[in-house]
């Protein structure tokens, strides 16, 4: 047995439902713990928007949980065989980079134990710079930005320097919208960052709230020439998370 653990929220084997890898096999492995509370302080307690917030991060309810797992059991055996067989490996959160040297070790031993040239994607809220070897290990950083709709205050929402170093790696930048507003922001505060790696993606927990969002973003985006992402999970399963 692996003496090595990570904090384990929730494992599962699905499609990639965001971004450039929308529709690929996946195994994603959820971290316990965030830097930042999208929904706004609270929001974790009672469900409800907090601090200007127009949207909450839909994994709140899974990512505060979780336990200490042996790298040797963090996989049952339909995500090991998914990794085997070419899945990419999705490191998401709350915010995976505050255990970063872990999963240094996490991705080698997956490497070393699974499949070698297994692709791996971090999902990260650009608040923490990635230190030179998750830079050499990560083959696709997913880095989603947080505006003020979050309900985070700027000055732990928003790190130009971290962002910076984003920009200069593989990276797709993820904006949530729920606004015109919410654009007009992003091109305040982020346009040091490449046009061609912004992609635009609708707010809403459920089907509901993202059919109010999407065709407002589809505008924005048609309008400024950029990407366009959908949440390919709630569109098929009406599910946050965990399919």
């Amino acid at each position: 047995m692996s003496h090595k653990t990570l904090p384990i929220a929730e494992v599962f084997y699905s499609i990639q439902g965001e971004g450039i890898t929308t529709g690929y096999p996946s195994v994603f492995v959820r971290l316990s713990g965030c830097n930042l509370m999208c929904g706004g302080n609270g929001t974790q307690f009672d469900g409800e928007l907090h601090d200007g917030a127009t949207w909450r991060c839909d994994t709140i309810e899974v990512w505060m949980k979780g336990t200490m797992k042996p790298f040797d059991q963090v996989f049952d055996e339909e995500c090991k065989q998914a990794i085997i067989n070419g899945s990419n490996l999705i490191l998401t959160g709350g915010e995976p980079l505050m255990n970063q040297q872990k999963l240094v070790e996490f991705i080698q031993y997956v490497r070393e134990a699974l499949n070698e040239n297994c692709y791996v994607e971090v999902e990260t809220n650009g608040t923490i710079e990635p230190n030179d070897e998750m830079k050499q290990l990560v083959n696709q950083w997913n880095c989603s930005p947080k505006l003020e709709n979050s309900g985070n205050d700027k000055a732990i929402r928003y790190k130009p320097q971290v962002l910076e170093a984003f920009n200069q790696l593989n990276t797709q930048f993820k904006f949530v919208l729920s606004s015109w507003e919410d654009y007009t922001e992003l091109q305040k505060d982020y346009s040091f960052i490449d046009h061609n790696k912004i992609w635009l993606m609708p707010s809403g927990e459920h089907q509901e709230l993202l059919n109010i969002s999407k065709p407002i973003v589809a505008e924005i985006a048609k309008k400024h020439y950029h990407k366009f992402t959908n949440r390919l999970h709630i569109e098929i399963w009406n599910k946050k998370t965990g399919v």
